[in-house]
């Protein structure tokens, strides 16, 4: 039964999955591919039990096991096993889906420039792109019954090393044995161990009956013979901050070397930026106020905006006291996490405030209520005594969608409310950062292209739901040449410049649907001048989602500071101004949405035109973890891209800079790079696509999303407390069953 089903992924892998698979795949791979330079983790462990395989996996030296990287965690590598040498980012995007990327060069096949394959040695070596993909069924602990998994490598393009495995680990404690059946290239019944002497030192060895004569590129092969051994063992050794190095005995004559770094997607991706940020909260100390029967309302609302103002990066603060309980609304500006705010904000509450009953707490964005909080007076004092266990954090706390007359639908009398202070506090922001755009391309004689520029940026923030930003691109290192990506030159350019507009609909009652318009107007982004129009709507605790996006955009000139062309700019094998088209182009979607809040995973529908006038839908998922995200996304119009069952693909990344340098240099910092990457470069270069923005919806709220909210909050409290968060705590690695059991 077993091998009927691995022939089955085999079959499917070779003739072409169906749309979806094949399409998410493609994007997948070049979301985690993209994640190599950012990251690298402050934990020595980079998966829940086993280390990389030769080509990313996490397994043995050159077959997988059962195991798979922690839930949000994954590893950079390098592998050196002449003639091929592998390039990799592997990824747990799911607790049971392992994502690995890889791109395999080998030293012994040439590509002549513009020319055919040979086998001279000149010109550039061979490249392959390819990517993994494994599904944990099940995950056991130490014992009998092992952990299973089923798994596809080369997934798609020319499928050069392709193969499918089912395979079962064995572990009792610091032993592992896995034994499994591969397909086409992993050829046959595969076995191997893994002993963790140390917790800086493992030993693998493996039964390896690899197929290698079935590599081929053109009429070459880079391994013609088979393996003289097919027994292969080394050892890896780990070191404190996340770094693996490995060294093999493999083939029977070949040394092997490799070398990888781990990251995570929560807390800091280097070791220099220290502990999560949940451990090192600024709060002030045993500063609290006096009693309600000994102070007055107007002490404890000047206390908490002057506490406020030192110890949070909030502004636009106002504070409502009644019979024992207190109101906060505020407006986040310096923190990339809307729960981290929130966070931050009951520290310091629970740090100076009196006994209460209850306090509610309102995060606004230019100056409109989004939530409101509410939490019980004995959540505050288990902050206050850093212990939440016995107490079960948030159990009793209530998330919902904020009205606007928040103080009026929270019901209560309010013997006193002060004035909105801190308003003039960050209302712009003026700074500079410098940006690196990579182009990777197998196509191109120079597959690897980049562009250093500074981005001169200034952002105005209001307390009425306007908001402006403009960013002017400076270059100061560029090879890019691609021709249809002119935008990408040595010119100076306005790379935004837009003017948008939030307002709250519903303005009922707490509790009710969050209902929302965002407008924008201005250059949107490198590519595209005109409007965007959202319409949203979303249930009460925020899960489920519909609307509208609709706009009017024409090109901008690709070689001119800000400038607009009469007509159209064509690509068409190079590219050309179209004088006589009409400049102007509508587009427009309905869109809905769901979010798994356990997993923090969107799933997105849109349906309509797009810019290159063509109709259809557009399919996206997003994982987030808190404020970053790994997404990708697939659209299929009526005009499918030559020989493909898809019109386009690409990827969408959110990474925090806090994480990257905010322990470093600190001070915590708001921004986020949001990309969105497409993968087609060549074919019609708008089909299936739609027009940049600087801030949509899912960029302003998401992350407020009630159900989502709270359960960020918790992580990070449960964090603050330090309970259930120890580092020996269980991985969040799961099987696909046990998922759907629980």
């Amino acid at each position: 039964m077993l091998e009927r089903a691995l022939r089955f992924l085999s079959s499917a892998s070779r003739n072409g999955l169906d749309f979806m698979s094949r399409s998410l795949s493609l994007a997948l791979f070049i979301a985690v591919f993209l994640l190599n330079y950012p990251f690298a983790s402050c934990a020595p462990c980079l998966a829940a039990d086993g280390s990389a395989a030769n080509q990313g996996y996490v397994g043995l030296w050159e077959y997988p096991t059962a195991e798979m990287p922690d839930d949000g965690w994954g590893h950079l590598g390098y592998t050196g096993a002449s003639p091929y040498a592998y390039y990799y980012a592997d990824f747990a995007w799911l607790p049971w889906l392992e994502i690995n990327s890889r791109l395999t060069t080998f030293d012994n096949i040439f590509v002549s420039p513009g020319g055919p394959l040979n086998d001279t040695g000149f010109g550039r070596r061979y490249m392959d792109k390819a990517i993994d993909l494994k599904v944990m069924l099940h995950r056991s602990g130490n014992g009998h019954v092992p952990s299973i998994a089923l798994g596809i490598t080369d997934l798609m393009g020319t499928e050069l090393m392709k193969a499918s495995y089912g395979v079962a680990t064995w572990r009792f404690n610091d032993v592992a044995l896995s034994a499994g059946y591969g397909t086409d290239r992993m050829n046959g019944f595969f076995a191997g161990a893994s002993w963790r002497l140390a917790d800086w030192v493992e030993l693998k060895a493996e039964y390896s009956p690899m197929d290698y004569s079935s590599d081929r590129a053109g009429n070459f092969q880079p391994h013609p013979g088979k393996a003289e051994s097919k027994y292969n063992f080394g050892a890896v050794f780990t070191a404190p901050w996340g770094m693996q190095g490995a060294a093999s005995w493999q083939r029977g004559d070949e040394f092997v070397f490799s070398i990888s770094q781990s990251f995570s997607m929560e807390g800091p991706f280097f070791k220099g930026s220290g502990k999560p940020a949940g451990r090192h909260y600024d709060a002030p100390g045993s500063v609290r106020v006096a009693e309600w029967e000994d102070t007055s309302p107007e002490r404890i609302s000047e206390a908490v905006i002057d506490a406020l103002s030192r110890h949070v990066k909030v502004r636009d603060v106002e504070v409502a006291v009644g019979d024992r309980k207190i109101l906060v609304a505020y407006e986040n500006y310096g923190h990339s996490s809307q729960a981290e705010a929130m966070v931050r904000v009951l520290v310091v509450m629970a740090a100076i405030s009196p006994h209460m009953d209850e306090l509610r707490l309102v995060p606004r964005v230019r100056g409109v209520p989004v939530v409101a909080a509410s939490f019980p007076g004995e959540t505050l004092y288990g902050i206050r005594v850093r212990d939440l266990e016995q107490q079960r954090p948030l159990d009793s706390a209530a998330f919902a969608w904020a009205g606007r007359n928040y103080l009026d639908d929270l019901g209560g009398e309010w013997t006193f409310r002060s004035e909105r202070s801190l308003q003039e506090r960050a209302n712009q922001d003026i700074k500079a950062m410098l940006v690196y755009e990579p182009r990777i391309d197998q196509t191109l004689d120079d597959d690897y292209q980049s562009r250093w520029s500074v981005d001169l940026i200034y952002e105005r923030r209001s307390s009425n739901g306007w908001a402006a930003f403009s960013d002017i691109r400076v270059p100061i290192f560029n090879d890019v040449d691609i021709w249809w990506e002119p935008d990408v030159n040595d010119r100076v350019r306005l790379h935004q410049a837009v003017v948008s507009y939030l307002a709250k609909l519903d303005g009922a009652k707490v509790n009710s649907a969050g209902l929302w318009s965002l407008s924008e107007a201005g250059w949107l982004d490198q590519n595209w001048f005109g409007l965007n129009q959202w319409a949203r709507a979303y249930s009460k605790n925020g899960r489920f989602w519909g609307g509208a996006r609709v706009g009017i955009v024409r090109d901008r000139d690709p070689l001119s500071f800000a400038g607009l062309p009469d007509g159209r700019v064509e690509y068409d094998y190079g590219w050309h101004y179209q004088d006589d088209a009409d400049p102007w182009q509508p587009v427009g979607w309905l869109q809905a949405g769901y979010v798994f809040a356990d997993l923090n995973l969107d799933v997105q529908v849109d349906y309509g035109r797009f810019i290159d006038t063509d109709t259809g839908a557009k399919l996206s998922l997003v994982r987030r973890w808190d404020d970053s995200a790994v997404g990708f996304w697939v659209s299929k119009t009526d005009r499918l891209s030559p020989g493909k069952d898809f019109t386009a693909a690409g990827i969408h990344l959110e990474l925090p800079a806090e994480r990257w340098f905010g322990g470093w240099l600190g001070n915590p910092s708001a921004h986020i790079w949001e990309q969105e990457v497409p993968l087609l470069s060549t074919w019609r270069i708008d089909a299936g696509r739609e027009p940049g923005s600087w801030r949509g919806p899912d960029s302003l709220l998401s992350q407020f999303r009630p159900v989502e909210l709270k359960q960020n909050v918790k992580g990070l409290l449960a964090d603050y407390c330090a309970f259930e968060m120890a580092e020996t705590s269980e991985p969040r690695v799961q099987g696909l069953t046990d998922y759907f059991i629980k």
